[in-house]
Parts: structure tokens; C-alpha cells; sequence
């Protein structure tokens, strides 16, 4: 298991003074990065052979909002991995020792240069602990094809940007999570707090890429967010969120 500690920014809050989940993503994300590098798995060794770290789903419990300038401690360990891929989980508390969120993720490794996924190896395999200690269960829910939506409530397009992209040269996976939120309905965003959320990414997104993002009724205060590439009609993600 490792542990970081971040200090949230006053540039990181929204609109209410929150700390948004894609910025609680993003220090996940840098804590899961240095503890794959301890494990000889992180971006400096899996770029000098070529391949990258994907992530292909990840679901966050959020526990407690985040409000103002704080210290946020993350937790995260490697759960297991098999022969494709591998899960991670983590668990955020804020400075006063508190619960605030909780999540699983889950890995690919992807040969960069052919684009495609590798097998896990064995190495990797060999670092899984006998007994391994999920934070939560995982949701099993598949994303819903597009005659199982919901009735559209709002959409917009979007056009990834320099900024958005990370060391793979494809858009960040935190930006899906701040475009879901931007289409909620903002009486929903606004009034509610995120409880919960699932994103299934599909397919990369590379720079100048226009998208088209669309919020689909799944419930009281709950949403199916779809994320296209209308250019050629692919489905980029699908994030469910729930708000209470």
C-alpha cells in the first residue's frame, strides 16, 4: 500500500468551493503512478519498453464532499492483476481523518506503437498478494446500448485540446469524469452532491478530436452520461452518475 498526500488549490474548486472528482481523480491518479513505479511498473519503466498503463473503467463512492484548502491523503495499493488486466483501489480521507471517497479501477497495457493490448507479465502476476483486500465491491452494471437509454435531457460538443492531454498523447481519463458533470442538468449539479460514479472508457481521444456529450435520464437523480466521436460513430465512454 502506498500513501501520498496532496494540497487542494484554491484554482481546483468549483463554482460552490468544492473539490470537484476529477480533481480528487487526478490525485489518485499521481498516487497510483508512483506506487506503479515502485513496483518497477510505473511510466518510466513501461514507456522504455513501449507499452503504457490504459485505464478501461473505474468506480468512485463519493463519501463526504470536499470543501475549501485542506490536505487530502490518498491510499492505494495494486489488488490483483491476471492475465489481460488489473485492478487497483484507493481510498481518499481529508485532513481531518474522514472518509471522503472510495474507488476501484482496472488496467490494460496497451503496445503503443501497435495500438493494441498486451498480456499481462508474469512479473506483474507475481506481485499479488495471496489474500488480497478490495476496499468495496464492484459494480457489475454493463454500460447500456444506445436503445437502452434513457430519454436525452442535455448534450453538447466538445473538441479535446493540447492541455488535455497526457503522457500517452490521448486525452486525460479525468476529463470524461469533469464532461459528465458539465451535463447534468445544473439544478441537479447545483443543488445535490455527486455520490456516485462509473466511467467505461472505449476508445482513446486524440488532440482535435470533436466530441458530442449527452446526459440520459437513469433514474431519480441519476444519469447515464455517452460520450461519441461523430466523425465515425464510435462511443468514446459511458459514465453513470448518481447525485443526492
Amino acid at each position: 500500500m502506498y500513501e501520498e498526500t496532496f494540497k487542494t488549490r484554491y484554482h481546483e474548486m468549483n463554482p460552490q468551493g468544492k473539490i470537484p472528482v476529477w480533481v480528487l481523480q487526478n490525485y489518485f491518479q499521481e498516487a497510483a503512478g508512483i506506487d506503479a513505479h515502485n513496483l518497477s511498473y510505473g511510466w518510466e519503466e513501461l514507456s522504455a519498453n513501449g507499452v503504457a498503463w490504459i485505464l478501461t473503467k473505474v468506480q468512485i463512492k463519493l463519501l463526504k464532499p470536499v470543501s475549501g484548502a485542506q490536505k487530502i491523503k490518498v491510499k492505494t495499493w495494486h489488488c490483483y492483476s491476471d492475465k489481460i488486466q488489473s485492478r487497483r483501489d484507493f481510498i481518499l480521507f481529508n485532513e481531518n481523518g474522514e472518509h471522503i471517497a472510495k474507488g476501484v479501477s482496472w488496467w490494460l497495457i496497451m503496445d503503443l506503437s501497435k495500438r493494441k493490448i498486451t498480456r499481462s507479465p508474469q512479473s506483474l502476476i507475481d506481485l499479488n498478494d495471496k489474500n488480497p483486500a478490495p476496499i468495496m465491491e464492484a459494480s457489475m452494471e454493463k454500460a447500456p446500448r444506445e436503445n437502452e437509454l434513457g430519454r436525452e435531457i442535455n448534450s453538447f460538443d466538445v473538441t479535446a485540446r493540447l492541455e488535455d492531454l497526457d503522457s500517452n498523447n490521448h486525452v486525460n481519463n479525468s476529463h470524461f469524469s469533469a464532461w459528465a458533470v458539465q451535463s447534468a442538468p445544473q439544478e441537479v449539479s447545483d443543488a445535490k452532491n455527486l455520490e456516485e460514479i462509473i466511467i467505461h472508457y472505449k476508445a482513446e481521444v486524440r488532440l482535435g478530436d470533436k466530441l458530442t456529450v449527452s446526459a440520459h435520464e437513469a433514474g431519480q437523480n441519476a444519469f447515464w452520461h455517452i460520450i461519441k466521436r461523430p466523425a465515425d460513430g464510435r462511443d468514446i465512454a459511458a459514465i453513470y452518475t448518481k447525485w443526492g
